[in-house]
């Protein structure tokens, strides 16, 4: 009488068969990565006044990085320190603002000053003075970061 409470039998997976598997599970989960973490989401905001401003949960440099003089910020423009990832934008005399220089759409570096238009050059995102967008697909404005001026240098903060 044959037992009813035996094991089914499943076909035995083949060596080639497994290893096929594992390459496109570890394809999967790339790709799942990469999707995860290109995206926008959540909102910008803006930064305050004075010459310290913003804030980040990432900064770009460490506190207390020397950034450059003062003097290479014009009023009502920008200027980038690509060494450090920030942009230090001076929308008003003697108002001085702090940006990471990361993308908030795919992660490109925001390397372009025209005006008072600071532009990423990899899908044309455009940010105002005030870090918010101002022309996607960035659906939310660069990151704050804390700068402080101390005559003509300007300090990461």
């Amino acid at each position: 009488m044959p037992d009813d409470h035996a094991a089914p039998t499943t076909p035995a997976l083949s060596r080639r068969a497994a290893v096929a598997g594992a390459g496109a599970a570890a394809v999967g989960i790339g790709l799942l990565a990469a999707g995860c973490s290109s995206g926008d989401s959540g909102s910008g905001s803006g930064s305050g006044g004075g010459a310290t401003t913003g804030s980040s949960a990432a900064p770009s440099a460490s506190a207390g990085t020397a950034l450059g003089p003062a003097s290479s910020v014009p009023v009502g423009s920008a200027a980038l320190f690509a060494d450090q990832k920030v942009i230090v934008t001076q929308p008003t005399a003697g108002t001085y603002e702090g940006f990471s220089s990361t993308c908030p759409h795919q992660g490109c570096t925001v390397s372009e000053v025209q005006g008072a238009a600071l532009v990423c050059p990899c899908h044309g995102s455009t940010f105002g003075l005030d870090g918010q967008v101002q022309k996607g697909p960035a659906t939310r404005g660069l990151t704050p970061q804390n700068v402080t001026v101390s005559g003509d240098r300007i300090t990461l903060a």
